[in-house]
């Protein structure tokens, strides 16, 4: 049932043994466990509060379509869950809170299909918006360092994406029709986005300046490595025809 399923992005939660301590699914699948001896600590926060306790709200937007349980003979078996939200979404609502504690305490009572929690250091990104639901967004393509989705709304809306969010100077970039936009965190742990009206292209890409400046660093080392050694031919082959006897 899951191996045929053709959506480009989802996730599984195997549920029939320790999750967060076996990586059997993520050979298969997207998981939402698998081990890591360093687990980012928002995630780990969700883990421990919620994820390990079946919180469904919290399970629906880190988009789990599907669990793996154990059926009356104890044998797996897959359930799937009708109530994840997709890879992105549109909300009615938002709201602004003081600090991370009200941020992650909020997700107990949170219905993340239809509001956002976003913290005061983004409230600026959305001042003066209200939003009125409408319109659809949906994953085209997923790779490791690039997303791509496409959105059709009647106005402007607030889009969740259901990929943790690292943080402002982490890598991740956002593009709408290929002009820089600017991703803000929502829920605690996940990636938001004010989305213009109409139809649009918008694209997250992996693409951390300090690899940028690597490749440049490399580029330059091996280019004056090569004129080091081209001089150094040239100077060889210029002594020995200084050395040869006159005819």
């Amino acid at each position: 049932l899951i191996m045929k399923d053709k959506d480009p992005d989802f996730r599984v939660f195997d549920i029939t043994n320790d999750p967060f301590n076996s990586s059997f699914v993520s050979y298969f699948h997207k998981s939402i466990g698998g081990y890591h001896p360093a687990k980012l600590q928002r995630y780990m926060d969700l883990i421990d509060r919620y994820i390990s306790k079946n919180h469904q709200p919290v399970l629906n937007m880190l988009n789990t379509k599907y669990y793996i349980v154990n059926d009356d003979q104890g044998k797996p078996t897959v359930q799937p869950n009708t109530r994840a939200l997709g890879s992105a979404w549109f909300v009615d609502d938002y709201m602004i809170v003081e600090s991370a504690d009200q941020e992650f305490n909020g997700l107990n009572g949170l219905d993340p299909a239809t509001r956002a929690i976003v913290h005061k250091d983004f409230a600026g990104d959305l001042e003066g918006f209200t939003p009125i639901k409408g319109g659809s967004i949906e994953m085209k393509s997923f790779a490791p360092n690039k997303l791509v989705y496409e959105s059709d709304a009647p106005s402007e809306q607030l889009a969740v994406f259901s990929e943790i969010w690292y943080g402002p100077d982490k890598g991740w970039k956002v593009y709408v029709d290929d002009q820089p936009a600017r991703l803000i965190r929502a829920n605690y742990a996940l990636r938001a986005m004010r989305v213009p009206a109409g139809k649009h292209t918008i694209e997250m890409r992996f693409d951390p300046d300090s690899v940028r400046i690597g490749k440049i660093i490399s580029v330059v080392s091996s280019g004056l490595l090569l004129l080091l050694a081209l001089g150094w031919i040239l100077h060889a082959m210029g002594f020995l025809s200084l050395g040869k006897p006159k005819s």
